[in-house]
């Protein structure tokens, strides 16, 4: 199977969308050239459900923060990486505070 932005996919009836690294984003890549089967770490997994135009992984980040996800650890690596996703992060942040008061 070759996986192709764009190209939808579904596995078990679970839409799977491909998101890659793409020209830019070799901190990204080196993240997702771990060994096939291993875990990605918090950080750039939050960055690519916040690349992601679904609202599903907006709220995927808000239930990674809940149960206990490094927020100190992602904004950091946020703003080294991608600056411009640090404001969504630090809403998605808010939303997970307000929501466990």
């Amino acid at each position: 199977m070759t996986l192709r932005g764009g190209v939808p996919f579904q596995v078990n009836r679970v839409a799977v969308d491909f998101i890659g690294a793409e020209a830019g984003e070799g901190f990204l890549a080196a993240a997702l050239e771990a060994e096939a089967g291993s875990m990605i770490e918090g950080p750039p997994l939050v960055y690519m459900k916040l690349k992601s135009p679904r609202h599903k992984d907006r709220t995927d980040v808000i239930e990674l923060i809940k149960a206990g996800l490094d927020v100190d650890r992602c904004r950091t690596y946020l703003s080294d990486h991608a600056p411009s996703f640090v404001a969504d992060f630090d809403d998605a942040v808010r939303r997970a505070q307000a929501e466990e008061d």
